[in-house]
């Protein structure tokens, strides 16, 4: 056996040690039994010398502590024997070499899954969140709407967040006034508010009369052709045969026929027609219900309803006890738009953004459906939004920052 100083015994681990004393106690013949539960002192001590070996039991622990494992010995080269000293050094090398690689990639892989199970939870949340999102958005809570304990006939399609409350109006007053940006659905909404009381424009109980400063007081109440004929007007007929009258663009008539609309607001029951000669008047019947849907409060034009004319006092005082702000309802918009959610939010942000710098452009409930339409054409949010913008000045694009709008929503 090649001879060990012992600073090099006692640079080596424990288990070589083992080794050495049994090729030790095989040399001299000894018990080798003793040497795996001798401390590596005792054990370098009995290599050394050779000296007794220690009784049965000595130098065991309860819980042995493990020994550091240091750098091998300087390579020593030893002759082959049935001790398996070169195999067990070349294992143990080995194996410090791998277990820090063994280690990381455990690591790695750990880390590597976690992130994975993380990621994967948050694409299934957010996945599950738009599909939630996307179910509620077409379901609307039923709208019940009760006029003298009596509810009113349904009606299809998705209802405006004022509807009740217009109802209300009509239901107390028999009048209305919806007042609102340009595209909101105040003319739709009226003739749904219509429908449910049981007026339809199928069956002639509808009535809807445009305002502009080409419609006359004779549009309105009557009028007499050249060889005697009395023409009806849509206003006096409604009046006469309690039908259902809606007053679009109330706010575009010529403010002197504006004054003709007096008599049909306050409760005096009576209209002026003078070109009928055979009939001067008529009487209102109880069932008669008005409405009118303007842009403006009546304070005359602006700089985007440039079109709009300022109403009487008088007109208005009749009906400032039935105002009724309608604004863009985003229910409706999102129903319009259909499958395309990611248009209507793109569609939203313009729009918040326009009010935001004081661009003076609309953005109405009507795009949405025109939205829907181009991307069944199989056109991108990115063309859609050149389309519309198609006119804009470079500082009003400039400002709403389209180019961004068209990176965010492709």
């Amino acid at each position: 056996m090649q001879p060990y100083t012992r600073k090099e015994l006692e640079s080596m681990a424990h288990g070589r040690v083992k080794k050495l004393a049994i090729a030790k106690a095989k040399q001299l013949g000894k018990s080798r039994s003793w040497i795996q539960t001798t401390p590596k002192d005792k054990l370098i001590e009995f290599i050394m010398t050779g000296g007794s070996i220690p009784p049965l039991g000595e130098g065991k622990t309860k819980n042995p502590v493990p020994e550091p494992n240091p750098t091998p010995a300087p390579t020593q080269t030893t002759a082959p024997s049935n001790n398996g000293g070169l195999e067990d050094m070349m294992a143990n090398m080995v194996l410090d070499k791998i277990k820090p690689v063994i280690n990381d990639g455990i690591s790695d892989a750990i880390q590597g899954t976690e992130q994975g199970l993380i990621e994967t939870f948050n694409t299934k949340t957010d996945e599950l969140k738009r599909k939630v999102d996307e179910k509620i958005s077409h379901l609307q809570r039923p709208i019940k709407v009760f006029i003298n304990e009596v509810e009113v006939k349904h009606v299809d399609g998705t209802k405006h967040k004022q509807f009740a409350f217009v109802l209300e109006c009509l239901k107390l007053f028999r009048r209305v006034w919806l007042c609102g940006p340009s595209g909101t659905g105040k003319s739709y909404l009226i003739e749904q508010c219509a429908k449910a009381l049981g007026f339809d424009a199928k069956d002639g109980t509808y009535e809807y009369l445009k305002g502009s400063a080409g419609v006359t007081e004779s549009h309105m109440t009557g009028r007499m052709t050249f060889d005697g004929t009395f023409i009806d007007g849509a206003v006096a007929r409604a009046f006469r045969n309690g039908t259902f009258l809606c007053l679009d663009e109330f706010d575009g008539f010529d403010a002197n026929c504006g004054l003709v609309f007096n008599s049909v607001f306050d409760n005096q029951g009576i209209l002026s027609t003078p070109n009928d000669k055979n009939n001067p008047f008529v009487l209102k019947d109880e069932k008669f219900h008005v409405a009118v849907a303007s842009n403006t409060w009546g304070d005359g034009n602006d700089f985007e309803f440039a079109g709009r004319g300022q109403l009487d006092l008088a007109t208005l005082d009749r009906l400032q006890a039935v105002k009724v702000h309608v604004d863009y309802d985003k229910n409706i918009e999102r129903a319009l738009v259909g499958d395309f959610q990611n248009t209507a939010s793109m569609l939203w942000d313009l729009r918040s953004r326009c009010n935001a710098e004081h661009v003076r452009r609309t953005i109405s409930t009507r795009l949405f459906l025109d939205g829907q339409k181009w991307l069944l054409a199989q056109k991108s949010n990115g063309q859609f939004l050149d389309i519309i913008t198609t006119g804009w000045t470079i500082e009003e694009k400039s400002k709403v920052n389209v180019s961004q709008l068209k990176r965010e929503y492709k």
